[in-house]
């Protein structure tokens, strides 16, 4: 057998070189063809936000929330009930977990957003075939205004269709604010509540700066103006006055449970019930804060009960359906710093922000 290899022919190098040429200019093509692709969806996405963006310019809502004030798009997912979303008798549970925040851009993890809740809350108002609403509530309380934004939202849907407030693990402080805007609430009996209350916190750090030789300068344009300056201690006159705001906020919210539990404000200020702590279901059930204790089948049986459901029904619950406007709208969110933690705790675990008012249990 011969080893040596026999010499191509000028035909046959020809057409190598050529099927090389057709595989280059083939994934060149390629190529390009993606490269045009990505740009389209770049295209669209940002016409879909910009669309977005001047739809919002009308609703009149702030900054923070703006991102849920228009439509959403949401997908119907099954839950329970008659094996059909298209079922004409539905009751949507939206559920209200982890701390309650007003922006979506908050870093952490199980944060119940009250853009986000209010625009499924709208959704379940405008759709006819939606016949009642459970807030399935499971939250330790959270921002005053996001707590207030969604109370007022249940409150409209109220006016139109049942809405049944269901208390898991923890609906405390403001997840109580919230069931207040509900009829009836049910509530487990091994359910955390109450914790009526305000809560403002700061931190005091000028015996350490003494001790390291830290100054703080401060630079205002009013004497008030750095009044949580945690760099030197509060002069009575700053305690009064945060004092007053803390009192002001926790006026709004004893009324808020006097209106809806038929309580006097005076005795809930006089009470246990109005001094902050906190109560189990069974407790609540006695001091008048909750209806009756249940399962979230209760909860589904009275929905369907208090709007007249005779038949078959579906439970469904809402999920955010995929739109190139969320994706770009999280892609441009701002990075989060990277923190490190002392005390084993997650970089997600929610803090208390310096200077902002919560509807939370005071060692949360």
């Amino acid at each position: 057998m011969n080893d040596e290899q026999t010499p191509r022919s000028p035909v046959e190098k020809q057409s190598g070189c050529a099927n090389k040429g057709c595989l280059i200019g083939s994934l060149a093509a390629l190529a390009v063809l993606a490269a045009g692709g990505f740009m389209l969806l770049l295209l669209i996405g940002l016409i879909i936000i910009g669309a977005n963006k001047l739809s919002e310019l009308d609703t009149g809502d702030s900054p923070a929330t703006f991102r849920y004030a228009s439509s959403r798009n949401f997908k119907e997912i099954y839950v329970e009930g008659s094996n059909s979303v298209s079922c004409p008798n539905k009751i949507v549970v939206i559920n209200v977990n982890g701390v309650i925040v007003s922006d979506e851009g908050s870093s952490y993890y199980d944060s119940a957003v009250s853009g986000y809740i209010r625009a499924q809350l709208r959704k379940a108002a405008n759709d006819f075939s939606v016949k009642a609403v459970i807030m399935n509530l499971n939250t330790p309380g959270g921002e005053v205004t996001a707590s207030d934004e969604i109370y007022e939202e249940v409150l409209n849907v109220r006016a139109k269709k049942p809405v049944v407030a269901m208390m898991n693990s923890i609906a405390a402080s403001g997840g109580y604010y919230i069931a207040a805007g509900c009829r009836p609430i049910i509530a487990n009996k091994l359910t955390l509540t109450g914790s009526i209350g305000v809560i403002i916190s700061t931190y005091n750090y000028q015996k350490l700066f003494e001790k390291i030789g830290l100054q703080s300068e401060v630079y205002t344009s009013g004497r008030m103006k750095d009044m949580l300056n945690g760099g030197r201690a509060r002069t009575p006159q700053e305690g009064e006055i945060i004092q007053k705001l803390v009192n002001n906020t926790y006026d709004v919210f004893v009324n808020i449970v006097a209106k809806s539990r038929n309580i006097p404000a005076e005795k809930i200020k006089t009470s246990m019930i109005g001094d902050g702590r906190v109560f189990d279901g069974q407790q609540a059930l006695k001091l008048g804060l909750v209806d009756k204790l249940g399962y979230f089948k209760d909860a589904v049986a009275e929905a369907v009960k208090l709007a007249g459901i005779e038949g078959t029904y579906a439970v469904i619950r809402y999920e955010e359906s995929f739109s190139f406007a969320r994706f770009f709208d999280l892609m441009s969110s701002k990075a989060q710093p990277v923190s490190i933690s002392l005390r084993g705790e997650s970089s997600n675990t929610f803090h208390p922000q310096k200077g902002r008012l919560y509807y939370l249990p005071s060692d949360f």
